[in-house]
């Protein structure tokens, strides 16, 4: 008993030793030199090690995670749950999107789903009046749609979930669904349309979805053109959002698909600042990620001369620049952020020829989207 006693002793002190070096080496937190103790690197400031930091043991995490998703679970299940062939997905904590899809339609999606079309409708005859052209909505479908056999077992969706519903109640001409071009699309590629450790889909799905969306543009637009995409190649990258909840993003890795637009050929944007007109850069056709002020990507060598409005998305990120080859004026911002009164005076002031949304399915039903124009 003795020795047993002695030997947890030793590997105590051993431990007390070993974590504080290594917090030691990984974190540096600056202190004026009144703050506790530690090595002056200035007049005024100390490099100083909390007691804090020195036992703390977050460094321990990424290994214990990557340890748990070995052996297929999640160290946090509210944001990721951990399918087959180590396909991530994204779990309940945002909008419920794992138990929406296990639950048949509910009274309240019908109610909300009935509102959303009238909205929409509304919508449609404003935006006609006022000078747009064409008024259309982008369907991205989900990850956990369009790759269900990587689920878990447990995580299966039903059939008549609560998006059916929506589509059910809104116009096929504005709504334009990607959930069957997209898995009908799967066997004709030899690369995924979805990241695994990620929650959206990759340039590839994009550009799926984006062809479909012009597709069903041009058939009224018929003078439209969309630009010409070829493969390049595929690139591993590092893991997505998902890995990145689970802080174990280094850890794994990606297909990330190279595409060119080859036609037209070479696209220099120039990005604003649309409320204030200042210039935020120039040169090449880079995705643009989402924002909550509004970007206007100008192109003076896109296929066709037209100004869209568009709502969008962390989805958009991919078809950013399939857009800006588009279309010579894009006006883009999240969705998120305009209300009924903002959306009029983006319209008044911009006038688009026109409006796009595109919104992932998982947040279709966000009261956003039953907002009425104004009398």
């Amino acid at each position: 008993m003795k020795s047993k006693v002695i030997l947890f002793i030793r590997v105590a002190l051993i431990v007390m030793l070993i974590v504080p070096s290594i917090n030691l080496m990984l974190y540096g937190v600056s202190f004026y030199k009144d703050e506790l103790w530690g090595l002056s690197l200035s007049k005024n400031k100390v490099w100083a090690w909390n007691k804090s930091v020195l036992y703390n043991i977050n460094f321990t995490q990424p290994l214990l995670n990557k340890f748990l998703y070995a052996f297929g679970i999640s160290a946090n299940p509210a944001n990721v749950i951990i399918g087959k062939n180590n396909w991530l997905y994204l779990g309940d904590a945002h909008v419920k999107t794992i138990t929406v899809k296990r639950t048949h339609t509910t009274a309240t999606n019908s109610q909300l789903a009935k509102k959303i079309g009238l909205a929409t409708k509304a919508w449609a005859q404003w935006l006609k009046q006022h000078g747009v052209q064409d008024y259309r909505i982008l369907l991205a479908a989900d990850k956990d749609t369009i790759y269900p056999e990587y689920l878990p077992n447990w995580a299966q969706p039903v059939s008549d979930y609560a998006i059916n519903t929506l589509l059910a109640n809104v116009s096929p001409e504005i709504y334009i669904d990607t959930r069957d071009i997209l898995k009908n699309s799967k066997p004709k590629f030899s690369q995924p349309l979805y990241y695994k450790t990620d929650t959206h889909w990759n340039s590839l799905g994009g550009w799926v979805a984006f062809h479909h969306f012009m597709d069903k543009i041009i058939q009224t637009e018929k003078k439209l053109i969309e630009p010409q995409i070829e493969l390049v190649s595929t690139n591993t990258r590092a893991g997505g959002d998902l890995g990145r909840f689970l802080n174990i993003s280094g850890f794994l890795s990606d297909t990330e698909v190279m595409l060119d637009i080859v036609n037209p050929k070479h696209i220099d944007v120039e990005k604003y600042d649309f409320d204030t007109s200042q210039l935020l850069g120039a040169g090449g056709n880079a995705p643009v990620p989402m924002s909550r002020v509004p970007l206007l990507i100008k192109s003076k060598n896109a296929l066709n001369q037209k100004k869209v409005l568009w709502l969008r998305d962390s989805f958009g990120r991919v078809l950013s620049p399939l857009m800006a080859a588009t279309f010579s004026e894009v006006l883009q911002l999240h969705y998120d952020v305009v209300d009924s009164k903002r959306f009029v005076q983006l319209v008044n002031t911009f006038k688009p020829d026109y409006v796009f949304i595109s919104v992932v399915e998982r947040e279709a039903f966000s009261t956003h989207f039953s907002n009425f124009p104004p009398p």
